[in-house]
């Protein structure tokens, strides 16, 4: 379990990557490629936040081109998830994955709504708005134009900042 402290609005790299071992390890008991397939889908952009060229390793892991045994293909992607989980993300890397998720609303938006969404994403590039300002306006529209796929994300959990009561 995560716990923020009073002081904190916003989890801790060490924190994020200590939820996403947990999860792997959950899963990793299973020995079920289906449940990695899973885990490496609604993880996929957090993953991407921390290393975009690991994260296509780790997606090529599964695909098992080379065929080998599931153990194997679980102690492979462990080694590397760990590899990616040590390299922090950086407003570059958070602004590209940002970029991709707008590309899912490519077509839904108004060129006012995109102009709008595209202005708040530079303006956390450069340091003038928080990543989850960012994240709270795309996971409102991930909800409103039905986006499952992103709506598993835990790029949105994990990253949003946590409101204050």
């Amino acid at each position: 379990m995560i716990v923020l402290s009073s002081n904190t609005s916003k989890l801790t790299h060490t924190q994020i990557s200590d939820f996403v071992r947990q999860q792997y390890a959950e899963i990793q008991n299973s020995k079920d490629i289906a449940d990695l397939v899973h885990f490496h889908s609604i993880n996929k952009f957090l993953l991407m936040a921390h290393d975009q060229n690991r994260m296509v390793m780790l997606g090529n892991l599964i695909a098992n081109h080379s065929r080998l045994p599931t153990s194997v293909v679980f102690q492979n992607y462990a080694s590397h998830l760990e590899l990616t989980l040590q390299k922090e993300p950086t407003i570059k890397s958070h602004y590209n994955v940002l970029q991709k998720i707008f590309g899912y609303f490519k077509k839904d938006l108004s060129l006012n709504e995109k102009t709008s969404l595209l202005q708040m994403m530079n303006n956390y590039k450069s340091g003038d708005e928080s990543l989850g300002s960012v994240l709270l306006a795309l996971e409102e529209l991930t909800r409103k134009f039905q986006k499952t796929y992103l709506v598993r994300q835990t790029y949105f959990l994990l990253y949003v900042e946590v409101k204050s009561a």
